[in-house]
């Protein structure tokens, strides 16, 4: 196990605002896009954000939650639709590309993560970002989430692979995935972590001071462990390397979190009430290779991770938009979307053969 100094290590580095960077590659203009991909269970169509990198020069534009462009005057759509710097529909830059994916936390949407989407794009990513469709167990447990979401995660890529624009431009070694929550239990299951029912209920009788976490999906658990017994494998050996902040870990065993073999940095928030750290990230470090980065963040709360709504919107996200008193959301932000540029440029390196 890991010395205690590492964690306070990679913490104190956080707070200074010291990215783990090798020299980031020059910024790029950054285009974006909307597709629908095919779920492989239910055969329904559900959305993705795409952002990469471009030559075109950005403009504004305004986007709802349901990825549905914003047609009222600017000084309105500010206030109730996600204003991002992009070229709209353009055509990729030259060049080959890393390929993320990242996995929004439950009843999330695909532009929760847009700052951190836009940092990858404009230093030579292309980012896809689906919105996890809600299911009968709205997105919180169940086969729907525990095996729908991580397949929804391969059809991203294999959707991307094939492309007509961006397709040829993706390096087929350089695949990560980066979760929030019920995203990183996704995250988990993609990179080799199989998932158990029988774990999650285990873990809710184990600890009654996670109420709040076990409120959420228990009859859907209960359910899924009566009929579904052993889970199927959900691995998806393209992806290389992934990133956590806030994650779920209950439907692991530790054992099952040991099987994961690619490079992993985990954000835990100080204040998470939702799924306490020292049962989901601290655990996942300790269970991990010796090698994991572990950042655990000051101050911060379940939703900091989340990038910040529009002024409107923040009266209706209710504890998805608020953080503890004296947070500061957008300069977090700012350090830990740098942070992530860096471990992925670390762990899938362009040129790499592994």
């Amino acid at each position: 196990m890991r010395p205690p100094a590492i964690f306070k290590y990679l913490v104190g580095l956080a707070l200074l605002g010291v990215a783990f960077t090798t020299e980031a590659a020059p910024s790029s203009n950054v285009a974006y896009r909307r597709i629908d991909v095919q779920d492989a269970a239910t055969g329904d169509l559900f959305p993705a954000a795409l952002w990469y990198p471009t030559r075109a020069a950005p403009a504004p534009l305004f986007v709802t939650g349901s990825l549905s462009g914003c047609r009222l005057p600017a000084m309105l759509c500010r206030l109730i639709a996600f204003e991002m710097q992009v070229a709209n529909n353009a055509p990729p830059a030259d060049g080959k590309f890393g390929f993320i994916v990242i996995s929004h936390g439950a009843g999330g949407l695909s532009l929760n993560h847009r700052d951190l989407a836009m940092a990858l794009a404009s230093h030579g990513y292309v980012v896809a970002a689906p919105t996890h469709p809600r299911g009968k167990d709205n997105d919180i447990s169940g086969v729907g989430v525990w095996v729908g979401r991580p397949k929804q995660v391969s059809r991203v890529i294999d959707t991307l692979m094939e492309d007509a624009e961006l397709g040829s431009h993706i390096q087929r070694e350089r695949i990560g995935v980066v979760g929030h929550s019920n995203g990183g239990y996704t995250a988990l299951a993609v990179a080799g972590a199989k998932p158990s029912p029988a774990a999650s209920v285990a873990h809710c009788r184990q600890h009654p001071d996670e109420s709040k976490f076990c409120s959420y999906g228990g009859a859907a658990t209960r359910e899924t462990t009566q009929k579904v017994g052993d889970m199927p494998d959900v691995r998806d050996p393209r992806v290389r390397a992934i990133v956590l902040m806030a994650p779920n870990t209950a439907p692991f065993t530790d054992h099952a979190l040991a099987q994961v073999a690619v490079p992993v940095r985990v954000y835990g928030a100080e204040r998470d009430d939702l799924t306490l750290v020292r049962y989901h990230a601290e655990r996942l470090a300790k269970a991990l290779p010796p090698q994991t980065e572990y950042v655990l963040v000051p101050r911060a709360g379940h939703f900091s991770f989340v990038a910040s709504f529009p002024w409107i919107l923040t009266l209706v996200a209710g504890e998805a938009a608020r953080d503890p008193d004296g947070f500061d959301r957008d300069a977090m932000h700012e350090v830990m979307n740098s942070e992530i540029v860096g471990f992925f440029d670390r762990e899938l390196p362009s040129g790499q053969t592994r």
